[in-house]
């Protein structure tokens, strides 16, 4: 079976993505009257439904595949796919000038790429359910690496990439690494597979019954919480917290004397587990770094955003609301980083 990409798709890509582009904006134009908070929280939603119909067809490819080899080969595919779609998706969001619309536009470019890969799955079943032989999968466009003196470590997570560690009562056990998992202790039953998630650690609640996985750079960390002895995802702490930020750049705009409408590029935004407080607490740290484009004021690096931690309350179902808000001071923020 030829899993490989084809390069003879290029000049189709090129298409594709100016095409993407142009597609992307217009529903961003119309939608002017929703607030951007509303807007992230539709493109996630949307991308969340097309990312677990991906997984499932994945996992139908999967188990249909006869010998371990091409498992291991569509394993390889998949993962090289899901670096290549979050690249695109990001360097998307940077091609429409980043600030308030980057997550939107992230989120949507994720989901585009992700119906095409269902699609292209699909394909790959014959009518008895087999596999076909040969084909190729088209890669989604793979933006030029870009090199610039405003990268920032805020986006460096902490969690050991390999790290192996067991729940405080013992009874499970997160395997990192390259195929990250969740197995029962003392044992190799896996209950939860967390590869497309990519590379990181976990933080235990208290009681074992939920924990937050701390995800590569780059990445935002994922709520998980066990219900009948199963590990089911939780809402991300991402939208809320990015509407609470947000609203503080656009105070801070208004401060300087700028329109809220003023274009701001996105230099980073993470959202990062902390810590747990108690079994249904747990305290998450939220960095946002904009920088007004040029042309839009005579100041120079003109940055705007700041370093927040959320404190989140759980209730029994799993559901989250935010109890506290602290903006860290320039002080705060640099103890944090020693």
């Amino acid at each position: 079976m030829n899993w490989r990409y084809n390069s003879s798709q290029s000049h189709q890509v090129f298409a594709w993505r100016a095409a993407l582009l142009v597609s992307l904006l217009v529903p961003v134009v119309h939608s002017h009257a929703q607030t951007q908070a509303a807007m992230n929280a539709q493109a996630r939603a949307e991308f969340v439904r097309a990312d677990a119909e991906l997984n499932k067809t994945y996992q139908a490819v999967l188990a249909k595949l006869r010998d371990t080899e091409s498992k291991q080969k569509l394993k390889e595919t998949q993962r090289a796919w899901i670096t290549s779609r979050d690249a695109a998706a990001a360097h998307a969001a940077d091609e429409a000038g980043g600030g308030s619309m980057a997550a939107t536009i992230r989120y949507e470019t994720m989901t585009e790429l992700t119906q095409q890969r269902i699609k292209e799955l699909r394909t790959r079943l014959g009518e008895n359910g087999t596999p076909r032989e040969g084909g190729t999968v088209t890669p989604p466009p793979s933006p030029e690496p870009q090199k610039s003196a405003e990268t920032n470590t805020a986006t460096e997570t902490t969690a050991e990439p390999n790290s192996t560690s067991l729940s405080p009562d013992k009874k499970w056990q997160h395997i990192g690494g390259e195929e990250p998992k969740i197995l029962k202790a003392d044992t190799k039953q896996v209950v939860l597979d967390l590869w497309e998630q990519g590379p990181g650690g976990v933080l235990w609640a208290p009681d074992s019954k939920r924990f937050a996985l701390k995800r590569s750079p780059g990445h935002q960390s994922s709520l998980y919480q066990l219900r009948d002895d199963h590990w089911v995802a939780l809402e991300s702490p991402e939208d809320k917290a990015f509407e609470r930020v947000d609203a503080v750049v656009a105070a801070q705009l208004k401060r300087k004397g700028l329109s809220k409408k003023t274009s701001l590029r996105s230099l980073w935004w993470t959202v990062e587990a902390d810590q747990w407080v108690d079994a249904s607490t747990l305290v998450v740290h939220a960095s946002l770094a904009e920088r007004v484009n040029r042309g839009e004021t005579d100041a120079e690096d003109l940055d705007f955003g700041g370093d927040f931690l959320f404190t989140l309350k759980f209730d029994d179902a799993g559901n989250w609301k935010i109890i506290k808000t602290h903006r860290m001071s320039d002080k705060e923020v640099e103890k944090r980083g020693e």
